[in-house]
């Protein structure tokens, strides 16, 4: 089937910013003009926004809270990690994209506005997810309620901090949503970012590079930490990780970085459900309440997580 015209929003969008987007210049400018990539959704209908600051592990970590109406006896909960490689993307910019999950969830949501790089390489994003994770286990949710989303290296962080909770001793959460993940920093080759590299609107090989290393430089590690590269995790820890649900941007360069993680989790006997959004861009759910594919994504993604754990 073709992509709906309406799913050509994102497309469009990411016409519009590449040119004026600074690939190697200053982070603050693409800050500030990534925030627009939440033009091409709609409004959730229902959901409130409040802002709170966690302060733990000696961390002040500000954060969105995402209500929807009729949650507030909830028993589950979404921990959302926004992307934009580590070093620009924010919970407001990402907040239709959450909102719409939280109600399509039927429960509330907690996105954190983690520190970005190459001002705080890693651990620095991993830590303050990290500590939101803690800070709903001290509120009482039972970590088997809990559920990670986040969209490219936000759907990385989806299945790195349940590795970082194997590390530290904390429970593993109870599910994992991936969009357009970005599992793997430590190569620009090979699979789809060279056989998508003419179609993907928005990601080169370069410009992956260059974000990459922002994340990593003067951290001690390399990209091929399992922490910065699930992919890369051992048999034994990722034959831990939870029910995962991972969605692809048929046309993303980052494509096969789904598709290999997947392929790992069966091979490992954990639960693991695969879409392949044909056609489309990298993180193309952005269009939620617009785009017919993009808001059916959202949607078949609630219905999956409140069967797992209620709601």
């Amino acid at each position: 089937m073709s992509p709906s015209k309406e799913s050509q929003a994102l497309a469009e969008h990411f016409k519009q910013l590449v040119p004026r987007f600074p690939a190697d210049g200053d982070p603050f400018m693409q800050r500030v003009l990534y925030e627009k990539v939440r033009d091409v959704g709609s409004e959730a209908p229902g959901v409130t926004i409040e802002d709170i600051t966690i302060f733990a592990n000696g961390l002040n970590v500000p954060c969105k809270w995402f209500k929807p109406e009729g949650t507030s006896s909830a028993k589950h909960v979404i921990l959302f990690m926004h992307g934009g490689g580590f070093s620009f993307g924010s919970p407001d910019g990402h907040r239709k994209l959450t909102a719409h999950l939280a109600h399509t969830t039927h429960c509330p949501a907690i996105s954190p506005d983690y520190r970005l790089s190459p001002e705080h390489p890693y651990p620095a994003a991993l830590d303050d997810c990290l500590t939101t994770y803690q800070h709903l286990l001290t509120l009482g949710y039972d970590p088997t309620k809990i559920i990670l989303a986040g969209d490219s290296c936000g759907g990385g962080l989806s299945a790195s901090l349940p590795l970082a909770a194997i590390q530290r001793g904390l429970p593993v959460p109870g599910l994992s949503i991936a969009l357009s993940p970005a599992y793997d920093w430590s190569t620009q080759t090979g699979g789809t970012m060279d056989s998508n590299k003419d179609h993907d609107l928005i990601n080169t090989a370069p410009f992956v590079k260059l974000l990459s290393d922002r994340y990593v430089q003067g951290s001690g590690v390399n990209a091929t930490e399992p922490l910065v590269s699930p992919l890369l995790a051992s048999d034994e820890d990722l034959r831990r990780m939870p029910p995962t649900w991972i969605s692809v941007a048929g046309h993303d360069m980052l494509r096969d970085h789904g598709e290999r993680m997947a392929k790992r989790l069966r091979g490992l006997e954990v639960e693991v459900v695969l879409e392949v959004q044909e056609g489309q861009q990298h993180v193309m759910e952005f269009m939620v309440g617009r785009a017919p594919e993009a808001t059916g994504s959202i949607g078949r993604i609630g219905e999956w997580a409140r069967g797992k754990v209620g709601g």
